[in-house]
Formats: C-alpha cells, sequence, structure tokens
C-alpha cells in the first residue's frame, strides 16, 4: 500500500485522513493540537470555542462525515435567528422584506437604492472587491451598515480588502445568471437568511475532532515538520498547514506565492455576567474594535457564556497587545454595546494569523500555488485557497480525496 503525509492536523487534513484511510498507508503531522483553531476550551463549568463554533446545515458532506463516523450533531435554537447591528445603537437585522421594510436599519433613501438593485447591470468581466460590488449593487449605506459587519463577522476583514469573486462566488455567479442578486434570489426561492441551520457538537468543536480521530485509521505524529526533504519516503504529500507554514516548508518559487497570501489577526475574549441582553445569536458591529459578540450562551448548551471576536483587518494591532491589554478593550466595548460590567469570568485566546485574507487577485494566486505545488508534485488543502468555513475543509478534502485516488 501507498504512503500518504498529511503535514497538518486540522479539521481539513483529519477529514483527508478520514477519506484516504483506505487507501494509502496514512501519516499525519502536527506540531500544536489535534484540530488546530477547532478546539474547545473547557474553563470551569465553561465551554468557549477558540474558533469556530459549528457549520450551517447546507452543506451534504459535512452532515454526511458526522454521521458516518457516529457523532450526534445538534441544531442551534431558535435564539440563532435574532441577530444584532451595533451602529452607535443596537438594530436588530430583518429577518424578511416586511421586517426591512418597517426596520430602521437603512434610511428611506437607503432603502429605495436597495431596490434599484433589480435595475443595476451585473459586472462579470472583471473582479471586484466587496465593497466595489456592494457600492454598485446595493448602495453605500448597505455596504456601511451590512457588509462592514459582515466581512467582519465571516473573514474578520474589511469590503475594501476582500475579494468579492473569491469571497463570495456564490452570489458573484448569481449576478452573472439572472443579472440582479434578488431576481436570482426570487427564482432560487431564497431569502436574505443564510440557508441551513447553524449546527454543533454537544460538547463542542473538540468532540467533533476527537470522534473523527478515533475512526480515522492512521499514524498521528506530533512533530513539526521544517522541510518537504523529511518526507522522501512517501508516495504522495499533503499540505495541509497555514500558507505561510507551508511556505517555509516547500521553499523556493511556490514559497514566494504562498507568503503572498494575508492573514487576520484575531483575539477571542470569554465572558459571563450576570445578566446579558439582548439574547440571540450575536452582535457585529460596524468600526468597533470588537468586531462581533457571540451570544453562545442562549444557542448551544453547555457554552454558558460569551465570546468576543477582536482585531481583524479592522485593528490589525491587537496581535501586539498584551492579554491584559485585550481584555481592557473588551471591556470598555462590552459596555459601550450592551452596557455589562464586571465579568464573572475572564478568558482570552490570541490568534495573531487567525485568518486569511481573501484579497483581489487570490483566485489567480491560488491558481499560481496549484500549478506551482504540481510541479513539485505535492497537493496543498486548508482554508488559504478556496474556503474558510468547516464545509469549505471537509468538501474540500473530499474533493482532494479524489483526486489522490484518481492518480493513484
Amino acid at each position: 500500500m501507498q504512503k500518504l503525509a498529511i503535514v497538518g492536523g486540522g479539521i481539513s487534513g483529519l477529514s483527508l485522513a478520514y477519506y484516504l484511510q483506505d487507501s494509502f498507508e496514512v501519516s499525519v503531522f502536527e506540531k500544536d493540537k489535534w484540530g488546530g483553531k477547532a478546539y474547545t476550551q473547557k474553563v470551569g463549568n465553561y465551554l468557549f470555542e477558540e474558533g469556530v463554533n459549528g457549520f450551517l446545515s447546507n452543506s451534504p458532506k459535512t452532515l454526511e462525515l458526522c454521521e458516518k463516523i457516529g457523532i450526534k450533531t445538534i441544531k442551534a435554537n431558535e435564539n440563532s435567528k435574532i441577530r444584532f447591528i451595533y451602529d452607535d445603537k443596537l438594530i436588530k437585522i430583518p429577518t424578511n422584506p416586511f421586517e426591512f421594510i418597517k426596520s430602521d436599519i437603512l434610511s428611506l433613501k437607503g432603502k429605495l437604492r436597495v431596490l434599484k438593485e433589480f435595475f443595476i447591470k451585473p459586472v462579470c468581466d472583471k473582479e471586484e472587491s466587496v465593497e466595489e460590488f456592494a457600492n454598485r449593487r446595493l448602495g453605500e449605506e448597505f455596504t456601511k451598515r451590512m457588509m462592514v459587519p459582515m466581512l467582519a463577522g465571516i473573514y474578520a476583514s474589511t469590503p475594501a480588502k476582500t475579494s468579492m469573486n473569491a469571497a463570495f462566488p456564490k452570489l458573484k455567479k448569481i449576478e452573472c445568471e439572472y443579472g440582479s442578486l434578488f431576481k436570482g434570489m426570487i427564482k432560487l426561492k431564497r431569502g436574505g437568511q443564510p440557508s441551513g441551520d447553524l449546527t454543533s457538537f454537544e460538547w463542542g468543536m473538540s468532540e467533533f475532532i476527537e470522534v473523527l480521530k478515533s475512526k480515522t485509521k492512521a499514524n498521528f505524529i506530533k512533530k513539526e515538520i521544517k522541510s518537504i526533504d523529511e518526507l522522501k519516503e512517501f508516495d504522495k504529500v499533503v499540505i495541509a498547514t497555514e500558507s505561510f507554514e507551508a511556505a517555509k516548508i516547500l521553499g523556493g518559487d511556490i514559497a514566494k506565492l504562498l507568503e503572498k497570501i494575508e492573514y487576520n489577526p484575531v483575539a477571542v475574549v470569554g465572558f459571563d455576567f450576570d445578566s446579558i441582553t439582548p439574547k440571540g445569536f450575536g452582535i457585529l458591529t460596524t468600526k468597533e474594535k470588537t468586531l462581533g459578540i457571540l451570544m453562545d450562551k442562549y444557542i448551544f448548551p453547555h457554552r454558558n457564556g460569551i465570546r468576543l471576536m477582536l482585531g481583524g483587518a479592522r485593528y490589525p494591532e491587537i496581535k501586539n497587545l498584551s492579554e491584559e491589554e485585550i481584555l481592557e478593550i473588551a471591556k470598555k466595548d462590552i459596555y459601550k454595546i450592551i452596557k455589562n460590567a464586571n465579568p464573572k469570568i475572564e478568558w482570552v485566546k490570541l490568534h495573531k494569523n487567525a485568518i486569511p485574507n481573501y484579497s483581489l487577485g487570490h483566485q489567480k494566486l491560488v491558481e499560481d500555488i496549484i500549478n506551482e505545488a504540481k510541479k513539485r508534485g505535492v497537493y496543498l488543502l486548508g482554508n488559504a485557497y478556496n474556503g474558510v468555513s468547516m464545509n469549505d475543509c471537509i468538501k474540500n478534502a473530499f474533493d482532494l480525496s479524489q483526486k489522490i485516488k484518481d492518480n493513484k
């Protein structure tokens, strides 16, 4: 049986190992902790996720994998549908057209500008930033009120720094196929909310990682791979690390390409208070150093606390601060936003390289990276290339497993 090395034991690397365990003798190398940023920290009676807290149940591959490994999934409760934006005041995000009309999420002028989207000509012959796309189709007020917080919540980025084509390819495809986002969504019978239910695991993401690892036949090796030369004994090699780590391992021309992918820093702060309102999924902000507040305690069991996400492309200086300085910012922001003070618990996790930024030119850069990897005889996998969500990581791992089997 051929030998396969996977460098990186996060969601992507472990999923790939599972898919290929019957076709290869698999060895997975991880220098830190299994699951990477998909890790649940237990602090007393609290569970705090260091990164992602679940997935949307609109991806067959993720649900299929959960079923195959025999892990029970749990859907977020009805509070998860209640979401807010903070822009000097709390504003509930409308969930349907009627609520949108009544809401103060936009001014009357802003709402009328959004309705013009039906008549805006599509642009399909060039790449745009999210800011350019949203301004053109929906107006500057919509961009500021809706897209700025949404980009902070998904990519810890800003609309100006993010490629629409790379970050939201499905929306770009709808524009080009139907001529309008609204026309496309009407024909596809979609609303404004993300499709699928927010789904996780009773004891957090670490439960998923532990079960997936237990159901995978592989050699799990705690070791940092510093050079591709260390893996000469393997017939096939997959680098499933962050792109900057892949650059160090591979070196040469491909390293220069990999190093062009930027990462945004994020600090995750866990709090709890005697009383917290509003109840809901969370709050995204338009300009604060705190990008958003996730009300985990109101949507999943055993979480008990809330989490704040700070920094991102909006405030990259977060990566140079101490835990005490991060906590001070978080306390000021949470008091400003929801008037809570004197937390019962404080917890901090700083990711200096949290989420890859899909900048303008990202798709072409990834194409060049993959072509260079082919020349080197290696495969690349991870959220730096074609999607950052848990669903993306698992689907991309499955797709790569089929490709590797076909090239066996």
